[in-house]
């Protein structure tokens, strides 16, 4: 089975500290446990849980496992480095989503019967103007200050290059407003700006 591996530079897994061997290489485990032993891959749809300085295309072996957000295997290697991914398409990326969650308290601005000061947010033409606006709305609009809040910490942890961060709160602003399908709905929405950006295979997206 193909997957994808986000890694830290030099093919570090970030969360094991493991060191892949390169493209050729093997690793197998005795035995699989989510989180704690076995290969660790994902799909297409889980790519925006997982961000990290690299990403690599796997091939996975054995009995592969649907774990949340995750895949399992008891075996798996490096097959190729997407070089797509790049620290100018993370930027991108973290960019694209402080700009979600921008919209997502425009709307709340408007739903909450303030037309006037989500014209003023929608019209901002750079992320540093989005922080100030936020900002400042959220310390005179009451009913959409947490939306405010979240839309300004958008675009710092964007302007910081802080992509993972950047995804969970654009997730999590729109979970404001719709619920868990709102959240699941900008993650699936992640996760087609990633693919497309960075030409993957879309099979499992939907």
């Amino acid at each position: 089975m193909i997957a994808y591996k986000f890694l830290r530079h030099g093919r570090v897994g970030p969360f094991s500290g493991f060191a892949w061997p390169p493209p050729g290489g093997w690793v197998t485990a005795a035995e699989t446990d989510r989180c704690r032993r076995g290969v660790h891959a994902c799909r297409p749809r889980d790519l925006p849980w997982w961000l990290a300085d690299e990403l690599w295309e796997v091939e996975l072996a054995g009995e592969v496992r649907v774990a949340g957000h995750k895949l399992v295997a008891p075996a798996g290697g490096l097959i190729r480095r997407v070089e797509r991914w790049t620290t100018v398409a993370a930027r991108e990326f973290a960019d694209a989503c402080a700009w979600r969650a921008r919209d997502h308290a425009v709307r709340r601005l408007k739903l909450t019967r303030h037309p006037s000061d989500a014209v003023t947010l929608a019209a901002c033409a750079t992320l540093d103007d989005v922080l100030g606006v936020a900002r400042g709305l959220a310390e005179e609009v009451v009913d959409a200050r947490v939306s405010l809040t979240i839309a300004g910490d958008g675009a710092v942890r964007a302007l910081t290059g802080a992509a993972p961060t950047s995804a969970y709160i654009a997730a999590h602003a729109a979970e404001r407003l719709d619920g868990r399908d709102g959240y699941d709905a900008e993650r699936a929405w992640q996760s087609r700006w990633l693919v497309d950006r960075l030409a993957l295979g879309a099979d499992e997206l939907e």
